[in-house]
């Protein structure tokens, strides 16, 4: 019984990574030449499907530069600035709290992002008054009240440095 289990295993192991060969090597079925952006929080779509040069997206991992036929990937966003460079070299930035990414082997990106704004609408000055009232909130309260103001701060320091450009 044994020997007939390790065959089989041996058998399906050989089948899979064949299986994973095929889709590597497997043409993408249109434009991965492009790079297609989708770009939304809940409340604004700012691309959709629109062609761009690149994307360069701030992630638990570091940031990530995504241009045509970027290997397909995902990735979780942590706060910071989103800057896409369109087909004529005009760059964009945008602020986002948090967010998932997904690259696709079809040339297809998508950034979605819980929040987001431009980063010439941040408000220094409150996001400065944010930091300072999260900073004083970290060190009172229940264990989830100061989790929730490291949270706050973490967000508000990124809103400063977007802003300053540091």
């Amino acid at each position: 019984l044994r020997m007939s289990s390790l065959r089989v295993f041996s058998r399906l192991a050989t089948v899979s990574r064949r299986g994973f060969a095929a889709a590597a090597a497997a043409k993408p079925a249109h434009g991965a030449e492009e790079l297609r952006l989708t770009f939304a929080s809940p409340d604004k779509a700012f691309y959709t499907n629109a062609t761009v040069k690149q994307v360069d997206v701030p992630t638990l991992a570091g940031t990530v530069g995504i241009l045509a036929n970027h290997v397909p990937t995902i990735g979780v966003l942590k706060p910071g600035v989103v800057t896409v460079t369109d087909a004529e070299g005009k760059q964009v930035r945008l602020f986002v709290s948090s967010g998932t990414l997904s690259m696709n082997i079809d040339g297809s990106c998508q950034v979605l992002a819980e929040e987001a704004v431009k980063v010439e609408d941040i408000d220094e000055n409150l996001a400065r008054q944010e930091l300072e009232s999260a900073t004083r909130a970290a060190s009172e309260g229940s264990e989830v009240a100061r989790a929730e103001a490291g949270i706050r701060a973490e967000v508000a320091e990124a809103l400063i440095k977007a802003v300053s450009g540091h």
